[in-house]
């Protein structure tokens, strides 16, 4: 493969998309459409609060011009940081959108389900067996504060998307995900460049934010070669510039 080609419909799912614009992405034969579901911008509460930031309804409508858009072409679809956070709840909570819009499509695909929660007796054990340092400036954590925590996600990278690739799923949900993950997974198992396919990633997760004018709720799309990747805003009002697309790098 000489080209891998990426849509990334909108910066965080919910966040919408002008169907010209995910129509437009389409047209130029994805091989992936992947996007990212968190962020860390709303602070802390929603993670512990097990609530997504982003409308339970803005996120269906997203997720069902995506989903059969990308069945009917063969191409798998990749959510990262399920329900803003990542934790056990906000992944329930995306698991029953697409469940439900299975149901009322009569679709038919295979899931991977990808959790980033950990189980505080796991963590404890980790603490007691001198596996857990803290980043420099933080203290060191106590079992203490572990029990004191409502929840604790910790941030995968591509490898667990790779696995759910090479076992066939159409549709892939995970838990808290560093960002570029998602974009950079089906690049990195098929060869490409890792370096490349994470750079290229960093910036597909924000969208057309990466674009002049920039905007969260706007799709972009990723070429990826073997020495190099182009950026395309999907709308005609925006242009990618030097100064835009290394704002994000």
């Amino acid at each position: 493969m000489e080209e891998l080609r990426i849509l990334s419909p909108t910066a965080i799912l919910g966040y919408g998309f002008p169907m010209e614009s995910f129509e437009e992405g389409m047209k130029r034969k994805p091989h992936v459409i992947a996007v990212d579901a968190g962020s860390t911008d709303p602070g802390p509460y929603y993670l512990g609060a097990g609530k997504s930031f982003t409308d339970r309804n803005s996120v269906k409508r997203d997720l069902e011009i995506m989903i059969p858009a990308a069945l009917e072409q063969n191409i798998p679809v990749i959510i990262g940081t399920a329900g803003g956070s990542g934790g056990r709840p906000h992944v329930a909570f995306c698991v029953d959108i697409i469940k439900e819009i299975a149901k009322e499509r009569n679709l038919s695909f295979k899931m991977a389900v990808i959790q980033s929660e950990f189980d505080k007796d796991f963590i404890k054990q980790n603490l007691r067996d001198g596996n857990i340092e803290p980043l420099f400036p933080a203290k060191q954590i106590t079992e203490a504060d572990v029990e004191d925590t409502v929840r604790i996600v910790a941030q995968m990278g591509e490898e667990p998307f790779m696995e759910a690739l090479e076992q066939g799923a159409d549709v892939i949900l995970a838990g808290r995900s560093y960002d570029p993950s998602v974009f950079a997974a089906l690049p990195i198992k098929e060869g490409f460049n890792k370096g490349l396919a994470i750079h290229m990633g960093k910036i597909l997760e924000c969208a057309a934010i990466a674009a002049l004018p920039g905007s969260g709720s706007d799709s972009m799309f990723g070429y990826l070669r073997k020495d190099n990747f182009v950026l395309e805003p999907l709308s005609p009002l925006r242009k990618c510039t030097t100064l835009s697309v290394a704002a994000h790098t």
